[in-house]
């Protein structure tokens, strides 16, 4: 990823932001994508929610976050976008879909 050249950034409308590895299970980062576009715009050094407030305070323009479940994006998107609307990527919202079949079929199983 650190290879692949970033184009000129304008503050998205739509952003997309998710963790990722520099190195598995040793170094994480952020990374922001342009969902208008398909397009990454920048790899924030770590997963800590003062690094991504800093960034959307500096790019004020961001109407919707498209994030995993995790507090901390949650968190930090309520301090450095307080109006940006927040939804689920499209990954955990399938998994979430994966797993309600399984999750009643247990609940209404008389065997479990």
């Amino acid at each position: 990823m650190r290879r692949i050249p970033l184009a000129p950034m304008q503050t998205p409308r739509i952003l997309g932001v998710d963790d990722f590895a520099f190195r598995k299970r040793h170094t994480y980062g952020t990374i922001l994508v342009n969902l208008e576009k398909s397009q990454p715009i920048a790899l924030l050094k770590d997963r800590e929610a003062e690094t991504l407030v800093e960034w959307l305070k500096e790019h004020p323009d961001v109407e919707i976050v498209s994030r995993d479940r995790s507090k901390t994006y949650e968190k930090a998107i309520l301090k450095g976008a307080p109006d940006a609307i927040q939804v689920a990527d499209r990954f955990h919202i399938l998994q979430n879909l994966g797993r309600c079949p399984r999750t009643c079929i247990r609940k209404s199983s008389p065997n479990t």
